[in-house]
């Protein structure tokens, strides 16, 4: 029971090391940035940095969203091909008709089902790591030479080896 809680306690430990490590990286590649951006990287001053975050990738960025919403459009389609198909039969055709009426039933059962799936694989995935994100709030000097407060959100790549954009927090 003692080694058990002994692992545990080193598996903690290693675990806050590691976020400490992405923090500690995440927050020098910023003030590498933000000294090669700045008007008077001298005048910088920072206030505070947020916590390091994973930015996954989203369901919608995957080949299976693709493939699913493929099979929805053209399942969609032939929806539309049946409405046109059905409206010329009701005047030729009532057998006809009831397999066109069929068949369209099968095809908004489809289209239903992919649309459910793409909901529901939307809600649930959890994709790669596709980089960080940390906020930042620091007093530098602007273009005019005015100090201001900024706040901003730097996203950084998935190897934490560099900034790959900013935006201003409002």
């Amino acid at each position: 029971m003692k080694m058990i809680k002994n692992l545990l306690l080193i598996s903690t430990c290693l675990l806050m090391a590691s976020c400490a490590s992405k923090q500690q990286k995440a927050e020098k590649l910023v003030k590498s940035y933000l000294d090669s951006h700045l008007s008077d990287p001298a005048s910088y001053d920072a206030v505070s940095f947020g916590d390091v975050d994973t930015v996954f990738k989203r369901f919608a960025e995957t080949k299976q969203y693709d493939s699913l919403k493929t099979a929805n459009i053209a399942a969609k389609q032939k929806v539309d091909k049946i409405n046109d198909t059905l409206m010329n039969l009701i005047t030729t055709s009532k057998m006809a008709y009831m397999e066109a009426l069929k068949r369209q039933m099968k095809y908004e059962a489809d289209t239903s089902a992919l649309s459910k799936t793409i909901r529901s694989n939307e809600l649930l995935f959890k994709g790669p790591i596709k980089g960080w994100v940390i906020a930042h709030s620091y007093h530098a000097k602007n273009a005019s030479g005015s100090i201001v407060l900024r706040n901003t959100q730097f996203r950084l790549d998935s190897n934490l080896t560099a900034v790959v954009g900013a935006q201003d927090l409002k």
